[in-house]
């Protein structure tokens, strides 16, 4: 018997040879139905290429597709879905927000197939492509190679044997209606689909430590820096902190100015740490709505940074929370304001914004600017030395109103309390806290009486931008807000 392969003869005890090793492995005899089904699992896994080696008997060599019905869920949180609920052939299918309805539900088979019951048709390659790009369809159920699919549960991916593609949302693009199709299995999240039943287990395949990663967005590839700490099991969901660097830096340069992987090592979240597209001086800026402009749109791009690093570093659901410094601290602060329902908590640093100045009074933020549909709780830390972004307002055009009229308006939107309340915490800081907020989203501001336009508590330099308090760690201090909300 050729090694790699398995004898399916009558003899007993049924026996596989491993490949590599030769020696053969017995195991007991299955049923006859046990065959019958173990037979088709066999078929999808030889064509898949899943190997045999060492595995106890046919129900573990093959991820086969055990029957359930429901909705398959994946980029963004959307469903695997039929263009108008409809039922004819080479009706399109696509990603779109997910919704209880028959265009949504779908039959995973034993067999491999993927059936729409509204239609009673396929999961489909558009006629039997195996190219990258070969659109999905519904057609009539036949069990050709075009309507058999692999699901990995570990990868999440949809993989056709015929074409050893994975079942993709074209361009990462997370829009209602996008087309979908088969392309190179790459792990990124437009590949990353969970089945009806799925109870949303994932496994990381990032090493801890520092990492450079990539995220498609309208079809440009961006490296993200990213760290992730030690001591974490692959199958363990962590918190994400999106960590947004000021004007003239980038990403790496954020992680290493904010200090802050010994917060992320000791309380175990992950640190995304994306650059802007602006190119300002040695590094970037951010493409801030209403107050800058630039060649991406930002809002959307970090919509999708969290889609694809949530997906790939075994992101904790709900718990992603966004930080910014300076520049970046104003990008998260627009950010929150478009995409509240993407965080669970923002923290500013030398940066709180609640929408642009008012056109018609510049020492007050907009209204119209920043109107989240949700609750969104937020700490900031400003110094009142800070001649950067002025914590009494002024400054640049793009700055104006006070830092205390951003804590404010986040108070106004969060229906917090009319007033806030101050302690003092050491010799220079104050804590300005608007609480009986809705949702228990408070609203805090750290005031540093002889503080810069600096990161409280890092050990790094800031030259030009004034004293940086050791008094109080904003690490330490925003990951217990955090932590608390």
């Amino acid at each position: 018997m050729r090694a790699g392969t398995v004898d399916l003869t009558e003899r007993k005890p049924w026996r596989i040879r491993a490949a590599c090793t030769g020696i053969d492995i017995p195991y007991a005899r299955p049923s006859r139905a046990v065959r019958h089904r173990g037979l088709r699992v066999l078929r999808a896994a030889v064509l898949s290429g899943v190997s045999l080696v060492g595995l106890p008997g046919l129900a573990a060599i093959a991820p086969h597709l055990a029957d359930r019905t429901g909705p398959i869920v994946g980029l963004a949180g959307k469903c695997v879905d039929v263009a108008a609920s409809g039922t004819a052939n080479g009706t399109a299918v696509q990603l779109y927000t997910c919704a209880t309805g028959v265009a949504q539900t779908w039959t995973i088979s034993d067999t491999g197939t993927i059936r729409n019951p509204h239609s009673g048709k396929c999961l489909d390659v558009t006629g039997q492509g195996t190219a990258n790009g070969s659109t999905i369809q519904l057609w009539d159920c036949n069990g050709s190679g075009a309507q058999q699919w692999i699901y990995d549960a570990s990868a999440q991916t949809l993989r056709n044997p015929q074409s050893g593609r994975c079942l993709d949302v074209t361009g990462e693009n997370s829009a209602d209606r996008t087309r979908l199709q088969i392309w190179d299995c790459n792990g990124q999240s437009n590949q990353k689909w969970r089945l009806p039943g799925d109870d949303g287990a994932c496994t990381r395949s990032v090493a801890a430590g520092d990492s450079t990663l990539a995220v498609t967005f309208n079809g440009v590839r961006y490296n993200v820096a990213v760290y992730v700490p030690s001591g974490v099991g692959a199958t363990t969901r962590l918190p994400l902190v999106l960590n947004l660097h000021g004007t003239g830096s980038s990403g790496s340069g954020q992680i290493a100015y904010s200090n802050i992987k010994s917060a992320a090592q000791t309380n175990k979240f992950a640190v995304v740490a994306p650059s802007g597209a602006i190119v300002s001086g040695s590094g970037f800026a951010w493409n801030v709505p209403g107050v800058t402009s630039g060649p991406r749109d930002d809002v959307a791009f970090l919509d999708q940074v969290i889609t694809t690093m949530g997906s790939t570093l075994c992101g904790e659901p709900g718990r992603v929370f966004a930080i910014g410094y300076s520049g970046g601290a104003r990008m998260a602060s627009a950010f929150s304001c478009a995409r509240p329902d993407r965080l669970a908590g923002l923290a500013a640093i030398a940066g709180l914004r609640a929408g642009r100045p008012d056109p018609a009074n510049m020492s007050q933020p907009e209204a119209a600017a920043c109107r989240p549909a949700s609750t969104v709780p937020v700490v900031a830390f400003h110094g009142q030395q800070d001649y950067t972004n002025p914590y009494d307002g002024g400054g640049s055009s793009v700055w104006q109103y006070s830092v205390p009229a951003a804590q404010q308006r986040w108070a106004t939107l969060n229906g917090c309390g009319p007033t806030p309340t101050t302690v003092s915490v050491s010799s220079h800081v104050s804590k300005l806290t608007y609480s009986g907020c809705r949702n228990g989203a408070d609203v805090l501001l750290y005031r540093i009486s002889n503080g810069g336009h600096t990161w409280p508590g890092t050990p790094q330099p800031s030259p030009g931008n004034g004293t940086t308090t050791q008094e109080i760690d904003a690490n330490a201090l925003l990951w217990s807000f955090f932590a608390s909300h």
